[in-house]
């Protein structure tokens, strides 16, 4: 796994010359390294952690290679999906969520999950459509596979 972007050209965009970098938390460790393993197949440059506090750990020490989407359980033990999105969100605002659960939209919904800088993906999920969501919030076609 990398931990800082690889510097490959890809276009004349700036923002093209670095892979997306994708934070994945989810307590379930099969679940974590399916991610990880989907994420990393679509050539995005991949971090993982086990709970928010890990996550929140390791993106402070990488505070010069922001992340670009965060992957993340809903419901975890000790910091939840959306508290972990909100409190990356404090040092980078523009952070793009994907939240997995459970839950039903409409139970998501009910509970206040600010959705605006977010996609939601239920379990069980299909890789095409985790890669279609971090593809979606970042601007980028996903790839026909």
């Amino acid at each position: 796994m990398n931990l800082i972007p690889n510097a490959t050209a890809t276009g004349s965009n700036p923002a093209d010359e670095y892979p997306t970098t994708v934070l994945v938390v989810d307590d379930e460790p099969s679940i974590l390294d399916l991610l990880v393993m989907m994420l990393e197949s679509q050539g995005f440059n991949v971090l993982s952690a086990e709970n928010g506090a890990q996550a929140l750990a390791m993106t402070r020490t990488l505070q010069a290679h922001p992340i670009n989407v965060l992957v993340t359980d809903l419901c975890m033990p000790g910091m939840s999906g959306t508290e972990l999105a909100a409190e990356l969100r404090v040092s980078q605002p523009e952070l793009k969520a994907v939240f997995i659960s459970g839950l039903s939209r409409d139970e998501i919904t009910a509970m206040g999950v600010d959705m605006s800088q977010s996609a939601f993906i239920s379990k069980p999920f299909q890789a095409r459509a985790i890669n279609a969501a971090v593809r979606e919030l970042i601007g980028r076609q996903p790839s026909p596979c």
